[in-house]
């Protein structure tokens, strides 16, 4: 896969590679915890007409799309369970991504948002 996360202590970082960063025009993303008021999967489809920076072809969205009155950073192949990330206090609106287990990888977020 294109896209890693990284939990650190303070934050999420989501590391792009190979041809997602041309598509995406962005390498990573980062997300303090404070910054994050919910963590779901779901199905989050994003017409190929919205307004973006960032590549729109077939099911693949990458890069930054304006939803509404906010940029948000979007980067999957498949818009089916997905990580979205709604955010307060940043530049994004919301952050949604693909991982290989993104139930797990919501735990994960979660468990670090605890502490």
């Amino acid at each position: 896969m294109s896209r890693s996360i990284e939990l650190t202590e303070e934050k999420l970082i989501l590391h792009l590679t190979g041809l997602t960063v041309a598509a995406a025009l962005k390498k990573e993303i980062e997300v303090p915890y404070s910054s994050i008021r919910s963590v779901t999967v779901e199905d989050f489809q994003v017409s190929m007409l919205k307004f973006r920076i960032g590549a729109s072809i077939a099911d693949i969205r990458e890069g930054r799309f304006l939803i509404g009155d906010r940029w948000c950073f979007i980067s999957y192949e498949n818009h089916n369970h997905v990580i979205v990330l709604e955010l307060t206090d940043h530049k994004f609106g919301k952050v949604v991504f693909q991982t290989e287990n993104p139930e797990e990888t919501r735990d994960l977020i979660l468990e670090k948002m605890s502490r």
